[in-house]
């Protein structure tokens, strides 16, 4: 159930828990974590007696992009370093490719021990 809150420039859609858990295809627990640790933002409760958490659409899309950066192998703690960073440098792209730059450094390290590895095994089966 989405419900509006009026704001000069633009409309806030809020959701609650279960939309946001449909529509971002994760579960509630997954919500509850990230907003426990810090990665969604202007959650709200309007009625402090049900207890219900508002959360605003802009937490959809955080979401999304935090299943993104998960997938290119960023812990939660550089998830939420890039959300900060895109909170307050939307439009910066100097950041963008420093992150991507850094990240890319370390899968090649990753790739670098994983061969050495998997060459070590190879020489231990062929003895």
């Amino acid at each position: 159930m989405e419900y509006s809150q009026r704001s000069r420039k633009k409309e806030i859609i809020f959701m609650k828990i279960g939309e946001l858990s449909k529509k971002a295809a994760v579960s509630r627990d997954t919500i509850r974590f990230y907003e426990k640790n810090l990665l969604l933002v202007n959650v709200t409760r309007p009625n402090e007696w049900n207890n219900y958490k508002d959360y605003p659409e802009e937490n959809l899309k955080r979401i999304v992009i935090i299943k993104c950066l998960k997938k290119f192998g960023f812990t939660l703690n550089e998830c939420r370093e890039v959300l900060q960073e895109m909170d307050e440098n939307p439009n910066k792209s100097e950041y963008k490719r420093k992150v991507a730059k850094s990240k890319l450094e370390a899968i090649n390290e990753q790739i670098n021990y994983l061969v050495n590895v998997r060459n070590t095994l190879i020489k231990v089966l062929e003895d």
